[in-house]
């Protein structure tokens, strides 16, 4: 993985709000987009610009059915920078 990937990575998780919407999927698993905006207080438009940054990075991904978005871990992505990552971001 290049240093530019991982510069990448560790800014989006600087964010504190990315960083717990991060830590909330983590823990939950897959999330639906209308409880993170409630659950954070955020506009959806907020919340778009938080999930592009944490997409771009490889952190999160999304799928839609029907009109509702949901967000779950790259785990895949994730196991890359070790098999306990994801463990310490549920902490």
């Amino acid at each position: 993985m290049s240093a530019e990937i991982k510069v990448k990575i560790f800014r989006a998780l600087a964010d504190e709000t990315r960083f717990e919407i991060v830590r909330t999927i983590a823990v939950r698993g897959e999330v639906p987009c209308a409880e993170l905006v409630e659950e954070f207080s955020l506009s959806r438009p907020a919340l778009s610009h938080h999930f592009r940054i944490l997409k771009e990075a490889g952190l999160v991904k999304a799928r839609k059915s029907g009109p509702y978005y949901f967000f779950s871990l790259n785990r895949e992505y994730l196991k890359r920078f070790g098999p306990y990552f994801i463990e310490v971001l549920k902490k």
